[in-house]
């Protein structure tokens, strides 16, 4: 239990708990070990929990009739997720599962909620939190709405290697990889053929390496 308090002092919104009200939370939590691509929540269920993630990733994806999938969000460790239901009562709009073996603690959104309206600052840091997601979902849809195939690659291929680092250990396929970016595995295949012909990158089986950041950061308009 000391462990996952300490681990909620730099939670985004939990962090603004007061020590008794981490006490409470940490009583309540249920400690999960999820398996890679296991599933937490499908899309339309009536799904009221709050996560907190400990290791791993997962991923929140939305699948349309026409059976093709689509990466709206991840969440990293040491980041919370609070079920859209838990807000509204309306059915989940994605799915939300592991997009790797990860532990997360769960709780009864109820059960924070009811800590979280007698802390002020746990309240102003949760809407601070809901408006940064609503504008990072706004980034998202300009970028598939106006942004081509190539920028949208560039532009996750980045995210993928820290600014410090030329290479990083690839841990999505090239499924994957299209579903994050809106388009087809044979399309990102011959993107990513033309990139590493160009001399932007290098992408094997088991890793990625910018062999040129910023030729694909003007790829993606980050610079001018």
């Amino acid at each position: 239990m000391s462990e996952l308090i300490d681990l909620l002092n730099n939670a985004e919104v939990m962090g603004n708990f007061t020590d008794a009200q981490k006490q409470r939370l940490a009583s309540l939590a249920i400690r999960r070990v999820l398996k890679e691509d296991e599933v937490l929540c499908w899309q339309g269920d009536l799904w009221t929990n709050v996560l907190f993630i400990t290791s791993g990733r997962l991923r929140s994806v939305i699948n349309s009739s026409g059976g093709k999938s689509y990466v709206v969000g991840t969440w990293e460790r040491g980041e919370e997720f609070w079920a859209h239901t838990l807000f509204d009562g309306e059915p989940m709009p994605s799915t939300l599962e592991a997009a790797q073996e990860s532990v997360v603690y769960q709780w009864n959104g109820e059960d924070v909620l009811r800590i979280l309206l007698d802390n002020s600052e746990a309240v102003r840091a949760l809407l601070r939190r809901q408006v940064k997601l609503i504008r990072k979902r706004r980034e998202t849809i300009s970028d598939l709405a106006f942004q081509p195939v190539t920028g949208r690659l560039a532009k996750l291929l980045l995210e993928q290697v820290p600014a410090s680092e030329t290479s990083a250990q690839r841990d999505l396929t090239l499924e994957q990889i299209a579903s994050r970016v809106a388009s087809s595995p044979e399309v990102i295949c011959r993107t990513l053929y033309h990139l590493q012909r160009e001399g932007f990158l290098q992408v094997t089986r088991a890793s990625i390496t910018l062999q040129d950041r910023a030729a694909l950061e003007r790829l993606v308009g980050t610079e001018s």
